[in-house]
Order: structure tokens, then C-alpha cells, then sequence
């Protein structure tokens, strides 16, 4: 894979960005079952917007599809802090990602997408502080088929 990605903007200009080679890898090599975290993959506040420093980690997702035309995977939206996902936020950040992997190419058959709210905390909520509440706010790849 490529550490690096030039992109065309549609004002003309264009925007180097830097991959993370080893999760490219790793998600090539997953096999079904296996499950993922996007690391530094982060959006506005109470938004489905990613932000644009973590714009990138959706290069590299899409990239290793395009590869890998027998990757067939799941993602998976979390939240923190609140015991309850009354917007649905998750399952909208989690749709956001399909939505930009399908505007790229990708078959909507390797594709779902899926919200867990706070339902699956990596600890418990509520979380004891920011570095807690920020490992509970994620994004996880599952492998469904390699």
C-alpha cells in the first residue's frame, strides 16, 4: 500500500495525506470474525461529519477495498458518555463511512453498517475521564468475509 494519497479538490488545488500502512495491512490480512478500531477516525461534536484531519483513515479504508475485492466488512459506530443514543448518532457516523466507501466505488454488497450506541463500551459509562470517554467514542471495522 502507498504511504501517501495526492488528492484532486474540486477548487483545483490538491491535498497529499499520509497512510497508516500497518492498519491497511491489517485489514487486508483479517480474516472473518475479526474486528478492527479506526484509530484517530473523529468527528464534530454530536455530528456525522468526520473531521478533517481524520479524512484520511477514510483513504486507507477505501484503498485496501479496491485491493481486496473479496473483503466484505461491517462497520460499526460507538458512542460515550451518554447511556442512551437518542439521535442514533452512531448508526449515522457508521452510515457516513458506507455512504463515502459507496460514493467511491465500492459494492453496497460488501458493504453494512451498524450503531451500538453506548451498548458496547470498551469502559464502563460513566467513564472516569477523557481518555476513557474517547476509547468509547469509536469506529471498528468488522471482517465478514476475506
Amino acid at each position: 500500500f502507498p504511504p501517501k494519497l495526492t488528492i484532486d479538490n474540486p477548487n483545483g488545488t490538491q491535498t497529499t495525506m499520509t497512510l497508516d500502512t500497518v492498519f491497511m495491512q491489517k485489514v487486508n490480512l483479517a480474516r472473518a470474525g475479526e474486528k478492527l478500531q479506526m484509530k484517530d477516525l473523529n468527528f464534530q461534536i454530536n455530528t456525522f461529519i468526520v473531521v478533517q484531519e481524520s479524512v484520511p483513515r477514510l483513504f486507507e479504508l477505501l484503498l485496501v477495498l479496491q485491493q481486496n475485492p473479496n473483503l466484505k466488512i461491517q462497520i460499526q459506530g460507538h458512542l460515550c458518555c451518554m447511556p442512551s443514543d437518542k439521535q442514533d448518532l452512531s448508526t449515522k457516523r457508521a452510515k457516513a463511512i458506507y455512504n463515502f466507501l459507496v460514493d467511491y466505488g465500492i459494492a453496497k454488497e460488501r458493504l453494512s453498517y451498524k450503531g451500538f450506541g453506548s451498548t458496547v463500551p470498551l469502559f464502563p459509562i460513566p467513564e472516569k475521564d477523557e481518555s476513557q470517554r474517547a476509547a468509547n467514542r469509536r469506529v471498528e471495522i468488522e471482517i465478514l468475509s476475506n
